[in-house]
């Protein structure tokens, strides 16, 4: 009976994703993580929570040994951290391999930059792995500045086609609706958005109207810019949603936008582009990747409010071209993208690793 263990957050959509299909492919799946849920896993799923003491990074070592214990209890087959500097230090911690570290954006994209000491730690952190998993070859370059082997193996987080599909066709309304479904964070550059659509409306004479789904701490700072630039009649802010909801809100948009600032992968724009939809994006990280520029959407200079624009109104004023990045873009995710596919790899290198 093999025996499968995560250390990863189990209140996370990523985390509930990999367990769900790892439990039913594996009898026996543990999970470690330092934050509760309300989700229901599968019954074969034994969940431990085990909390840190205070509010803080530092009160992460005050729980490493507690873990470690846990994970010498169980003996899996195999160990997988999802997230390098949190989960993936615990893992490193255990000694306990097979071990594999999933990273995910922030953690090398953002935690190594700030000082000296974190780069150290970090780079102590994935040289305790056998496998590096990344989601796209941009992070996976990324991951190359503080770790020298070669055994990087890009896995895509890819979707359910099933769920996520075209439920209505793009210009189905006698109004075109540009969206966007992401946390209102800085990082992802909604405000340059709201601005090139501020200029688009006066250069394209239709009916052009701006969707946001999501919340985060710039909802406030990102409403006021609307009545700032005169615009709040043509702009809905829906908040939060439930994950089951989003491939609802992806079909009510005819262009899904996403102008970040960061992003490793582009779980988004694969999501959009499930749904039949076209994606206008900027040129960073993974976007690059999941994006084909002129065939399933354009990729425009991050922060570039002008080409931005630009982009958008090419776009709208083709309709034609709309359609056939539409059907593209849902080929695209089909051939690459497809979740049970990108999960059917994972399980390749779990088999390879525990071979070995």
């Amino acid at each position: 009976m093999t025996k499968l263990c995560y250390l990863s957050d189990a209140n996370s959509s990523h985390t509930y994703k990999w367990i769900d299909y790892f439990s039913k492919h594996y009898d026996e799946v543990h999970l470690i993580s330092m934050r509760e849920t309300t989700y229901k896993y599968s019954s074969n799923v034994k969940l431990y929570i085990v909390k840190p003491p205070f509010k803080s990074k530092l009160s992460y070592f005050f729980i490493a040994n507690k873990i470690k214990n846990l994970i010498k209890e169980i003996k899996p087959d195999l160990l997988h951290s999802h997230y390098a500097t949190s989960y993936g230090l615990y893992g490193c911690l255990s000694h306990q391999h097979p071990f594999i570290i999933s990273v995910w954006g922030s953690d090398v994209y953002e935690f190594p930059k700030s000082n000296k000491l974190k780069a150290s730690l970090l780079k102590y952190i994935l040289s305790s792995a056998d496998v590096i998993c990344s989601t796209s070859h941009d992070m996976a370059k990324e991951i190359k500045k503080y770790y020298d082997k070669k055994n990087i193996e890009i896995t895509p987080f890819g979707v359910d086609i099933n769920n996520f599909n075209i439920k209505t066709k793009i210009l189905s309304n006698d109004y075109i609706t540009i969206g966007v479904c992401k946390h209102l964070r800085k990082v992802y550059g909604i405000n340059f958005l709201i601005e090139a659509y501020s200029l688009l409306i006066k250069e394209v004479n239709k009916d052009i109207r701006l969707l946001i789904v999501g919340d985060g701490e710039e909802r406030k700072s990102l409403e006021d810019l609307t009545h700032k630039l005169n615009i709040q009649d043509n702009v809905e802010f829906v908040g939060s949603i439930e994950n089951r909801d989003v491939p609802l809100y992806m079909n009510k948009m005819d262009i899904v936008c996403l102008p970040s600032l960061s992003e490793s992968f582009g779980v988004s724009a694969v999501e959009a582009e499930a749904c039949g939809r076209p994606v206008v994006c900027s040129d960073v990280g993974g976007l690059k990747e999941v994006v084909l520029d002129n065939e399933t959407g354009f990729i425009f200079k991050s922060k570039d409010i002008v080409d931005l624009k630009n982009k958008l109104k090419l776009l709208i004023n083709n309709e034609s071209k709309m359609k056939s990045f539409s059907s593209n873009a849902r080929r695209f995710v089909l051939d690459n993208y497809s979740w049970e596919d990108n999960c059917n790899s994972m399980n390749d290198i779990y088999l390879k690793i525990m071979q070995k």
